[in-house]
């Protein structure tokens, strides 16, 4: 309770720093209503209020204190975090510079499970704390049937009962929650120990009800560690109150998500960041003192991601990454020091880029979403941010450039990349680029890059585990047999069925390459895996069901890392019009040199063809180069890497001028390989 409220007051000091209430704080919302969300949750809805600047959301969960939950400018807002046989609480306050209304009406809310009339069992219970006997509220408890598929799950309430309608037939129940071993009825830590509740109706059509009590055992507690650091600008200059946040890996949450059925962590972890939006698993924040010091307490034996923002500077994930995806993971085994911060100013770029991240019927979805640009160095990620409740993501200070987007859903779907035509795209190859401030005049505020993502939860309780690790001029998905290569981690990993073709389940690989993909049915699925800057060369398909106990660590999936382009000046003049140069050698085998001169700034796009037209490979795409001659190989092999075979090819440059003054330049060239 302490850290919770410690969260909320420096959360409320940094909305809020340097700010004073006076005579003309908002109005408060009026006509606050709540209904049940089409696919789940609880839809808020209130009316405008005068001089509100944003509206805050606040939330009880039966009769507890209220906490805020979100704070947003428009006047709609979806809770995922709601579950049957629990009574919630809602109220809504509006905010402006100088303080905080009162409160809205208050309404409340419980989502009900729809009757079914075909379901003719019950399964209930109570779930304590096995030494101390007292309910454990919230507690998560799963129906399997006997081959693995997810059939039902519902949460205890503040008795620490459950209760949940199936139909006849023969299940398997399991009770987990956070800080305790999960276990399965009766007194089973492994399914193949589980009891098989057996649920039938008699002669006389009665309906069959079972009981199932659980008593788990508390987990140890670790000790606690210090964390200390500095933020300072990149020039070396203390930046006093600059908020430093501690996150749990988005690998330890989805984990955390199947103990306790909580979408996104608990909600006492949720805490907003300007320009980040609003995080989840925060377990310490923190405002640095007048000299940029720090200092924070954690649990040890834990991996943790750290990040630092102040407005006016570009957020920073330890250590100088953008996204928490590719953030150097900090484990905790003792005090540690070190663990500093050097922030750099905004961009001076003006473009925007908004959107928002939905499935195939409209409704939003709660996602990261990453944001990477293309560079003569490969495609880069630049920035991170958390969409609101309704899927929406902003992004500001964007220099001119050509941009990838991915959308990494907290919950019930796959990760995917934006594309205008598709939606589920699941390669990187496969993603639509987006020109900001390029090619149209004052394009700056690009809007509507909707990503569309497609569903990803099924339930079970198999497992897929493994590792990706990066061997020399290869990257294989390796779980069982260490080898002596570098892990790759912010690999998205995906089960697909190999009934349905469809996602299952998903997961990104923490830093050490590990991945772990969890309520899977029994079946088999095929493991494909996404990295910018790598192409999958296989594929392959396993098999969880009871002759490995439902679990596969086996896994095997080899990848290879896109040619190294090596684009660069060769000369220090700048040249006075575009050109493309004969390629060097040609006839050639296997390798050719192709130069180019570029008078002004452009992104470049070189692609080879074949002599009936089809597309070979593409040795760039609207990659952005400055000014200069320069100089880019072909080894002689497509886009999966496999050598083509003696023929005449053809490369084609096509170049577009940032300034969008100059016209396009488009030339090819014939080349002949000779093998």
């Amino acid at each position: 309770m302490r850290n919770r409220l410690q969260l909320s007051k420096l959360c409320a000091l940094f909305i809020f720093f340097g700010l004073s209430a006076n005579a003309q704080e908002p109005a408060a919302p009026g006509n606050l209503y709540v209904r049940p969300g089409l696919f789940g949750g609880a839809v808020l809805h209130w009316d405008s209020s005068a001089g509100v600047d944003w509206y805050r959301v606040y939330k009880s969960v039966d009769n507890s204190d209220y906490h805020k939950i979100a704070d947003l400018r428009k006047r709609e807002f979806l809770d995922w975090a709601v579950y049957p046989h629990l009574d919630y609480s809602y109220y809504v306050t509006g905010v402006n510079e100088h303080g905080e209304s009162g409160p809205s009406n208050i309404e409340n809310f419980e989502l009900e499970g729809l009757p079914n009339p075909d379901l003719h069992a019950l399964i209930k219970g109570k779930v304590v704390d096995d030494s101390t006997n007292l309910p454990l509220r919230e507690a998560v408890v799963s129906v399997f049937n006997t081959n693995g598929l997810w059939v039902g799950r519902t949460h205890t309430d503040t008795g620490g009962n459950y209760r949940t309608a199936v139909d006849t037939g023969r299940y398997l129940v399991r009770a987990e929650t956070f800080g305790y071993i999960p276990e399965w009825f009766d007194n089973a830590r492994e399914i193949q120990d589980a009891f098989v509740v057996e649920l039938h109706q008699d002669s006389l059509h009665h309906d069959s009800t079972f009981t199932a009590d659980f008593g788990l055992d508390r987990l140890p507690v670790p000790p606690l560690a210090t964390v200390t650091g500095t933020v300072d600008s990149a020039g070396g200059r203390p930046l006093p109150n600059a908020l430093v946040v501690f996150l749990r890996p988005y690998h330890f949450l989805r984990e955390l998500e199947e103990l306790t059925g909580f979408l996104g962590g608990f909600e006492n972890e949720h805490f907003y960041v300007p320009e980040l939006g609003l995080l989840r698993g925060v377990v310490w924040a923190g405002l640095t003192d007048v000299d940029g010091h720090y200092t924070a307490s954690l649990l040890s034996g834990q991996r943790y991601i750290a990040a630092a923002f102040k407005p006016g500077y570009w957020p920073q994930f330890f250590n100088d990454k953008r996204t928490p995806f590719d953030a150097d993971r900090i484990f905790l085994m003792q005090d540690t020091s070190g663990i500093d911060f050097h922030l750099a100013n905004n961009p001076e770029g003006i473009n925007n880029l908004a959107g928002s991240v939905t499935d195939t019927s409209g409704l939003g979805v709660q996602s990261h979403v990453v944001l990477l640009r293309k560079t003569a160095l490969g495609l880069l990620p630049v920035r991170f941010q958390m969409t609101d409740s309704l899927g929406n993501y902003e992004f500001h200070y964007l220099l001119d450039g050509i941009y990838l987007v991915k959308a990494v859903p907290i919950f019930g779907y796959a990760p995917a990349w934006y594309s205008a035509a598709e939606c589920g795209v699941r390669n990187w190859h496969n993603a639509d680029t987006i020109h900001v401030g390029l090619h149209v005049l004052g394009q700056d505020n690009v809007v509507d890059k909707n990503i569309c993502v497609v569903p990803a939860f099924v339930g079970g309780f198999a497992r897929i585990a493994g590792q990706i690790n990066e061997g020399t001029g290869s990257k294989t998905v390796k779980s069982s047999v260490p080898l002596a290569v570098a892990p790759i981690g912010g690999v998205t990993v995906y089960a697909i069925s190999t009934t349905t073709s469809t996602v299952t389940g998903s997961d990104v690989t923490e830093n050490d390459g590990t991945f772990s993909i969890g309520n899977l049915p029994a079946g088999s699925y095929t493991i494909v895996v996404d990295k910018e800057g790598y192409t999958p060369i296989s594929s392959p398909t396993v098999t969880v069901d009871v002759s490995n106990n439902y679990t596969e660590t086996n896994g095997l999936v080899t990848v290879t890392p896109d040619q190294v382009l090596s684009v660069g000046a060769e000369s220090r003049g700048v040249p006075t019009a575009f050109r493309l140069e004969q390629n060097y050698p040609n006839p050639f085998n296997p390798t050719t040199t192709i130069r180019f001169a570029l008078p002004v700034q452009s992104a470049v796009s070189m692609k080879i063809y074949n002599l009936i037209g089809q597309l070979v490979v593409v040795l760039t795409s609207d990659v952005v180069i400055e000014p200069g001659v320069h100089s880019i190989q072909w080894n002689g092999t497509n886009e999966h890497g496999t050598a083509v075979g003696s023929g005449l090819y053809f490369i084609k440059m096509l170049a577009l001028p940032v300034n969008m003054q100059d016209a396009s330049f488009t030339q090819v060239r014939k080349m002949v390989l000779v093998r």
